[in-house]
This record gives structure tokens, sequence and C-alpha cells, in this order.
């Protein structure tokens, strides 16, 4: 009796189909995993990045008037923008301007909530006028106590550790809170950047341009630019952000910020 089997050449025949077939596969899976990868990433890049745009826009537009300022390193492995936002603001009814006093009155709904330590300034026009100068004349103070007068009109007493004397006068009398100093950074870490706020890391993958004359990454155009007030408008804050991952750089944040600016 034959016994039925396979012949070497068939088997030799089989295990070359299978192969081909094996290859092909796994460059299709290997094809549909490196683009899914990639679509994710991307995908992560395209999130971070535009979640630190939005925040970056929207904390600005409720910043101090005239409290940004733009500050780089010679080198531009560093540019930052610094600007303060707005707690609290009303108008004043009561100013220590012409003498010293050492609290001034005002009108603000909400200021229920204001914390004392915080700083209050009159008729700010350049990020200078936010340091303290002691017991005056300037314009910014430290408040050291809130009282309210009356809660029908949402008329307070704010008071200072000292005597203070402001060196100039609101044209529409009115004050701001200010909270603390908020700097957004562009770091440059190799070939790559990263931005940061207040020292946390809010988005990887800024791209960066490369100087033609020195041949060393730089941040060209400027991420952040800040063009000061005029007569006829606002103050102006011009944010370029780039991003990639992969060697593709291919997203873009281009905004205009119009920064409100009646001290």
């Amino acid at each position: 009796m034959r016994c039925r089997g396979f012949t070497l050449v068939e088997l030799v025949i089989t295990l070359v189909v299978l192969a081909i077939l094996a290859l092909g596969i796994s460059s299709y899976i290997g094809l549909g995993a490196r683009m899914y990868s990639d679509a994710a990433e991307r995908e992560q890049v395209l999130g971070q990045s535009r979640f630190v745009a939005e925040r970056m826009v929207r904390e600005l537009r409720n910043a101090v008037p005239n409290s940004i300022a733009e500050e780089s390193t010679g080198s531009l492995a560093r540019t930052c923008l610094i600007f303060r936002p707005i707690l609290f603001s009303g108008i004043y009814t009561k100013l220590p301007h012409t003498e010293k006093d050492t609290s001034i009155e005002v009108i603000s709904p909400g200021l229920t909530n204001a914390d004392s330590g915080t700083l209050l300034v009159v008729y700010p026009t350049k990020p200078a006028d936010f340091a303290l100068t002691g017991q005056g004349p300037g314009k910014a103070v430290v408040i050291n106590k809130i009282e309210l007068i009356d809660s029908d009109t949402a008329h307070f007493k704010l008071s200072f550790s000292d005597s203070f004397q402001f060196s100039h006068q609101s044209p529409e009398q009115r004050f701001y809170i200010a909270g603390d100093e908020v700097r957004y950074c562009a770091m440059r870490m190799g070939s790559d950047a990263k931005i940061y706020r207040n020292g946390v890391l809010m988005a990887e993958g800024l791209v960066l341009t490369f100087n033609s004359n020195s041949g060393a990454p730089v941040f060209m155009p400027p991420v952040f630019s800040v063009d000061n007030p005029t007569l006829t408008r606002n103050s102006v804050v011009n944010i370029f952000l780039q991003f990639g991952y992969g060697g593709n750089a291919d997203m873009f944040f281009n905004y205009e910020v119009h920064i409100p600016n009646v001290p």
C-alpha cells in the first residue's frame, strides 16, 4: 500500500509562498502601525500646542494695562513674555496724591473676596510702574487690610502698612489689583525648544530656525513681540508659535492680541 505525502519540492514551494505572504502582511501591518503612531504623535503635539496658545491669549486679554514686557537673552536661548493678571478693578473715591496717607477708598463689586498682600496700582504706563518704591511717591503699593464701608455701594477702604503717596492720578479714577507676575518662556533645548509658564512645562515640539550666519538654532521670527500703545490703538502682543514632530514643522499659531491699556 502506497503512503500519501508531500515531496520536497512541494514543501519548498509552500514555504516560499508562505514567506512571501508573511512578508506582505507584516509590511502592511507595520505601515498601519507607523501611520497610527504618527497620527497619535501629531495629535498630541497639536493638542498641547493649541492648549498653550489659547491659554496664553486668554490670560493676556485679562492683563493689567501696560504690564506686558518681552525679555530675551542675548543668545536668544530664551525669550519670555511677562505680564500681571487683573484680580480686581474699579474706581477710587479717595486717593493719597497730594500728600501721604495709609489708605485708599474704592468702589469695586466683588472686592470682598480679595486677599491682603496683593499689589494695588494706579495709572500704570509701563512695566516699571509695578515696582514698589517704599513710602512713595510711586504707582504701586501692597494692600495690608481690606475693610467694607458700605455693602450696598460696594464701597471699600484699602489700607497700607505705611503711609504712601501716589505720584499720578488716573484720568478715569481707575485702580487695579494685580496678581503675581506671569512668565511664558520659550526655552531652547539643543535643536528643540519648549514653552514654560512660571517654570511649569506647557508644551514641547516648538520649532527653531537656524541662523544663516552663525548656524545656531534661534527663534525666527520672534516667538513674542510687544508693540507699545499709541494714541490711536491699544498695545499689541504678537505671538508666533511653530510646532512640529518628526522633522515636520507644519503647525503654526499666529496671534495678534490687543491689550486694553486705559490706566
